[in-house]
């Protein structure tokens, strides 16, 4: 079901089904291949995804902190969170105070169901995904319709015959819609087990809550996810965000193995510093060196 030849969108209604299956986090992976949120950034990822990075990123962290030093970090944009999981049992190995917050965008999405129809809606409450037997439809990231003419006039007429009529169920309150956490099953056991590592939800438009020695946000931070402007919203929460002196972690790649583009800047006074570079450095690079804060 889960490894066709040809993918195909599999329902993230299944999420919450295989969460206990042995490999739990591989079919997770699946299922999040074609989803997208909102925004129409992918939530697809990879275990071990920046295992090289990761290892780089520790090396350079031990110039900057001292190992008994009591670090607070924030991993953004971390889909599913593994790559949160990865990056979390490395800095603990020689930085063991740390205390480790992994956030996404879209962490929770919402399921409305009637007939057998299913529809999943983000934290806004805007449809992301319909389900109608034997079709699932990405309802941010759309077929073309030259390619599926079929699949394209299904859509429309769910839409209009099916998905409309429930929406008003739903906000007339006859009915309820179901939370469906779609963290990774090792997410989500990391954060039963060790205090220091914690999951929740946080979009990069808004102010961090507390300060942190260090910021990372991997394969989030590409110029299709944000205009110009929110750019310059989203560094300036970065750069408040960090203690004087802190770093600021970010890269982006295609699949587990491949080169991380990206690198390390520390906070000064009106900007960021870069301090390490990995292959051809971030996608926004330029736009974080001529950040310039208020």
């Amino acid at each position: 079901m889960f490894f066709n030849k040809v993918l195909k969108n599999v329902s993230i209604t299944l999420y919450d089904q295989i969460i206990h299956e042995p490999n739990a986090d591989i079919l997770a992976e699946r299922i999040l291949l074609r989803f997208s949120d909102e925004r129409g950034a992918y939530k697809r990822t990879y275990a071990k995804r920046f295992e090289d990075f990761d290892a780089q990123v520790v090396e350079v962290l031990q110039q900057y902190f001292n190992v008994n030093d009591a670090l607070s970090i924030q991993d953004v944009g971390v889909s599913d969170g593994r790559t949160s999981v990865d990056f979390f049992e490395k800095l603990i190995f020689i930085f063991s105070n740390i205390n480790l917050n992994a956030s996404d965008f879209n962490p929770m999405v919402y399921i409305l169901e009637k007939n057998h129809i299913k529809v999943t809606l983000s934290h806004t409450k805007k449809v992301l995904e319909i389900a109608y037997p034997p079709f699932v439809f990405n309802a941010i990231k759309k077929e073309c319709y030259w390619f599926y003419p079929l699949n394209y006039l299904v859509l429309f007429l769910v839409n209009k015959f099916v998905v409309g009529p429930l929406l008003k169920l739903y906000q007339a309150e006859k009915i309820q819609a179901k939370e469906l956490l779609l963290f990774a099953p090792a997410s989500l056991k990391l954060a039963n087990q060790d205090l220091r590592f914690q999951l929740s939800q946080h979009n990069l438009l808004t102010p961090f809550k507390n300060k942190n020695h260090i910021i990372r946000a991997m394969n989030v931070l590409n110029p299709p996810y944000f205009s110009k402007a929110e750019f310059e919203i989203l560094l300036a929460n970065m750069h408040a965000g960090l203690l004087d002196g802190g770093l600021l972690i970010t890269g982006s790649n295609q699949e587990a193995g491949t080169t991380v583009h990206g690198g390390m800047y520390q906070k000064s006074e009106m900007g960021f510093q870069q301090i390490w570079k990995s292959g051809n450095g971030s996608p926004i690079e330029k736009q974080i060196l001529e950040f310039k804060s208020i």
